[in-house]
């Protein structure tokens, strides 16, 4: 899965932080450690993704296209 994947040290990614009472805002925060970024091009790619906890193995990149996924979420596969 993912044969078109890029290695990424320390990546900048965008995360949703809630304000109260109803509202949101986003902010941009360095990801600690090794994520491939990956277009998901197959059906049991994104299903994989939906697997992942989002912001947990699975993070939004601040730049481009695609998503970051922990290296240790696809090297286990």
């Amino acid at each position: 899965m993912f044969p078109d994947r890029i290695l990424v040290f320390n990546p900048k990614a965008i995360f949703r932080v809630n304000i109260p009472p109803n509202d949101f805002t986003f902010k941009k925060a360095t990801c600690e450690g090794e994520f491939y970024l990956v277009m998901p091009s197959t059906a049991r790619e994104v299903c994989y993704l939906q697997m992942l906890g989002k912001n947990i193995d699975v993070f939004l990149p601040y730049e481009g296209a695609g998503l970051l996924v922990k290296r240790t979420a696809i090297d286990t596969l």
